[in-house]
């Protein structure tokens, strides 16, 4: 059985199903406690707990979502550290992934796929606007409710753009058959990133078939980097020419040619909805997929332009051609459209001499065309020197800044500083020229220098409205996750505290919990026993009770000040703000004789009055042993809380014969509290029995202790765990 099921995280989430198992965190449905409602919990994996980059994709994932709310994104409620196990707690979807759904139905008609698609684009538009790239745009982290609507999820190597990410590809790579050439090349990503992802996405929807495909995933990637694909209308001839225009202008190999945002994107889709017959000129532009390949990519090209002079075919017969058009051809892999194959025996030999002219002029310009091609892609690309002065660029990257100054002096290094949280401070993390290519002695070489991690100071943001604190906390760049509690001292919708709390220094990005007042829990509250206290310690404790405390000072041989009684007894339960009367001793030393029967002696001389040997009985013995009271020993009662405990209790002690309070009581959260004991201080002498109740609403026993306090110990008598179910089920109706 799965370790995590049934357990309880921060007292609240209980975990109760696995629904999904990744590469880095396992998802599973748990129930929210305080919430009562469902919730999906992902658990990163215990292996990858102690290992730095997985435990920043976890938190990247936390942070990215934590700044977003939208209606097509999944929310979070809730991020946590505990154990050493880290988990963030989110919506739970109840539906299935677009990629089981284009499983389902082989390909989407295009009404379905614009719908899923500008879904998906809001969402990442309103990333992108925050400054966050997913990076792993695909139908396997998209979800599909029972009613249409699209949810992204799975932020797990989403960065912050103003961030430069690990140009190590392998850190970095989203799934391979999504990913943009840039992303593949381990060059610098942003938000066109994403656009070429879901242009991936929409060609899938309406084909049935990604765009490449390969053996292995490196022949996948470099297929992105260079390959152009295969026009969606040569598999399904009956999608519309501008929105195959769409799907090829989101898919340019350069970022520059592509849609510069998510709203560019969807106002075409938009515009394409309203009719179907609009085009966009976007195929008429030169297609920049073969200024994109290197050296060998371009010997290739122009090797498959010199071999792609083929003999004439003799034109097909009716019959095949009617086959053709009535059945299309199987679904195959696209490297296997590169080459077509011809039967020498359909060779048919024409004596008209215009088509040889023809013919050799078209070579001859596409031959001196693809040369100039090749030409200016090897000039982009040369990394060996063509003179003296030049030589290979250095990698600058990781090297502090004045390091690397001092090492090549053959170049000018300009610096311009960012934060970066994966750079430390003067630690250079962008270069202008990648490394390897040819500069010329006195280049000048645009750098960007890490000014290390940004801190934040945490505002103070008590009894701040939700919005004004989210909007503050939004201002410093902090993410947040609300949390909800009862509160005696708060109004409902304002802020109690944050976590971790006000004017502590934080990076910039770190999730914020908001603790936000539910108002008071209950009208009533309980009255505190303060006899034999002091005035102030009792007043004080009276108003914390959320009573009035009236004191009245009387004749009482106790020092002065100390609280001699009380109108209302501890333990009651009272209304708030009722008012409490407690009788202080003036310190005067005599005790009230106004209850005493006096003889009556009236003016008798006192030698006259009677002698005690008089008044007392016979055989009486006078005991001049001095009073001793008896010694008093402080014990601590701790009092279980069942690890199902779902509410917030008043929670104290009180002797069973008199139901008089003793010790304090606590207020006692389950979220806090559930599967652990409660300490109560108790002090007295000899052997007393003591029941502990709980209250919400109801007041119930749920235990009874035997306290000896001259051995300073204690048992359990009585347990009842039912109680606590009770009040739980009181306070859910």
């Amino acid at each position: 059985m799965d370790r995590y099921i049934g357990l309880k995280l921060d007292g609240r989430y209980e975990i109760t199903e696995l629904i999904g198992v990744g590469g880095m965190a396992n998802v599973y449905r748990g129930r929210d406690i305080m919430e009562n409602r469902v919730v999906a919990v992902k658990i990163l994996k215990s292996e990858y707990s102690e290992n730095e980059e997985f435990v920043r994709r976890f938190r990247n994932e936390s942070k990215a979502i934590a700044v977003l709310s939208h209606p097509n994104i999944v929310k979070i409620y809730d991020v946590g550290y505990e154990n050493d196990m880290q988990y963030i707690v989110m919506e739970y979807i109840d539906g299935i992934t677009l990629r089981e759904y284009i499983e389902q139905q082989g390909m989407l008609k295009w009404r379905d796929c614009v719908h899923f698609t500008i879904q998906i684009l809001r969402a990442l538009q309103l990333a992108h606007d925050r400054g966050i790239v997913h990076r792993d745009i695909k139908p396997q982290n998209v979800m599909l409710l029972s009613d249409g609507s699209i949810k992204v999820m799975d932020f797990g190597i989403a960065r912050f753009s103003r961030e430069v990410e690990n140009t190590d590809s392998e850190k970095t790579m989203g799934s391979v058959h999504y990913v943009s050439p840039e992303q593949a090349s381990g060059g610098r990503t942003d938000e066109r990133s994403d656009i070429y992802s879901v242009g991936v996405m929409m060609y899938e929807m309406l084909t049935g078939r990604k765009p490449f495909n390969g053996d292995t995933p490196v022949a996948v990637a470099l297929k992105h980097m260079h390959d152009a694909p295969v026009p969606p209308t040569q598999y399904v001839s009956s999608i519309y020419p501008g929105l195959e225009e769409i799907i090829l202008h989101a898919m340019e190999k350069d970022p520059s040619k592509r849609y510069q945002s998510a709203s560019g994107m969807i106002r075409d889709i938009e515009a394409f909805k309203l009719d179907q017959s609009i085009t966009f000129g976007y195929l008429d532009k030169n297609s920049d997929g073969s200024k994109e390949q290197n050296q060998s990519g371009a010997k290739e090209k122009l090797a498959a332009a010199l071999s792609a002079i083929k003999p004439a075919k003799k034109e097909k017969s009716k019959k095949e051609k009617r086959v053709k058009a009535e059945e299309p051809e199987p679904v195959r892999e696209a490297e296997y459209y590169e080459e077509e194959y011809y039967d020498d025996d359909e060779i048919v030999v024409r004596h008209n001499y215009a088509l040889p002219i023809l013919a050799a002029v078209t070579v001859t310009v596409i031959i001196v065309a693809t040369l100039f091609v090749a030409n200016v892609i090897l000039g982009a690309f040369k990394t060996a020197p063509s003179n003296s002065n030049e030589y290979p660029m250095p990698q600058l990257i990781g090297l502090n800044f004045y390091d690397a100054r001092a090492q090549y002096t053959d170049i000018q290094l300009v610096a311009t500083e960012e934060y970066n949280n994966d750079y430390p401070s003067g630690v250079i993390f962008y270069q202008e020229k990648a490394e390897g290519r040819m500069v010329t002695i006195g280049d000048t070489i645009r750098v960007t220098v890490s000014k290390g991690t940004r801190m934040v100071s945490i505002p103070d943001l008590k009894n701040y409205h939700i919005s004004s604190a989210i909007k503050a906390l939004e201002d410093v760049g902090l993410g947040y996750v609300q949390v909800q509690q009862e509160s005696d001292d708060i109004a409902a919708d304002y802020v109690v505290r944050t976590d971790p709390a006000a004017n502590t220094s934080v990076e910039e990005g770190t999730i914020v919990k908001i603790f936000i007042s539910l108002g008071p829990m209950t009208e009533d509250t309980i009255v505190p026993y303060v006899v034999g206290k002091d005035i102030n310690a009792a007043s004080a404790e009276i108003e914390a009770a959320h009573l009035t405390v009236k004191p009245q000072y009387i004749t009482s041989s106790e020092p002065r000040d100390t609280v001699v009684s009380q109108n209302i007894e501890g333990g009651s339960n009272v209304a708030r703000d009722s008012v409490i009367t407690i009788m202080v001793s003036d310190g005067s030393g005599e005790v009230p004789e106004e209850n005493y029967d006096f003889p009556e002696y009236g003016d008798e001389p006192v030698e006259n009055f009677p002698s005690e040997s008089e008044t007392e009985e016979p055989g009486y013995v006078p005991d001049d042993t001095p009073y001793v009271p008896p010694v008093e020993h402080t014990v601590t009662v701790y009092v279980d809380i069942p690890a199902d405990a779902g509410s917030t209790y008043f929670l104290y002690l009180c002797y069973q014969d008199t139901h008089e309070q003793i010790g304090e009581a606590s207020i006692v959260s389950a979220s806090d509290w559930a599967g652990r004991s409660v300490p109560i201080e108790v002090t007295g002498s000899g052997t007393v029995r003591l029941d502990a109740y709980i209250r919400y609403g109801v007041t119930l026993r749920v235990a009874t202790y035997v306290v000896d306090f001259d051995s300073e110990t204690y048992v359990c008598e009585d347990y009842n765990e039912t109680a606590f179910r009770t009040v739980d089920n009181f306070a859910n109706f």
